[in-house]
């Protein structure tokens, strides 16, 4: 008798824990930039939102410039497709990055509305 009660239970118990592992690791992924980045809004007035962090998955269209002490500005398309955007990337940032390879960059609005990336990963 309790044998039949005690498998649906622990069922019940391996499904919650891979619920809530699953969660975590979405969780993870974004940890600090939980909101996705506003491109469309961003585009018409970008100083609004200096100050703010937010995730973008976009794919490297070019390298604009670069500098080894400071960095890149590399352009890159949002999945959404609304725009380009000129991303920087500061010369600390590790990682590669290869043409047309889609990226998670976890940006900040800095003042004058420049996309300064913390990280990136690939998806």
């Amino acid at each position: 008798m309790k044998s039949t009660f005690l498998y649906p239970i622990l069922f019940a118990l391996l499904l919650i824990i891979g619920f809530a592992g699953f969660q975590w690791f979405q969780f993870r992924e974004t940890s600090g930039y939980p909101e996705v980045f506003p491109v469309e809004s961003f585009m018409q007035e970008p100083l609004q939102y200096a100050g703010n962090r937010y995730h973008l998955n976009a794919s490297v269209e070019n390298i604009l410039a670069s500098e080894d002490d400071l960095g890149r500005i590399v352009l890159v398309s949002s999945d959404e497709g609304f725009a380009s955007l000129p991303l920087f990337l500061p010369s600390n940032l590790v990682g590669n990055l290869a043409f047309q390879q889609k990226y998670r960059f976890k940006l900040s609005v800095e003042s004058g509305g420049l996309l300064y990336v913390h990280g990136m990963d690939k998806i």
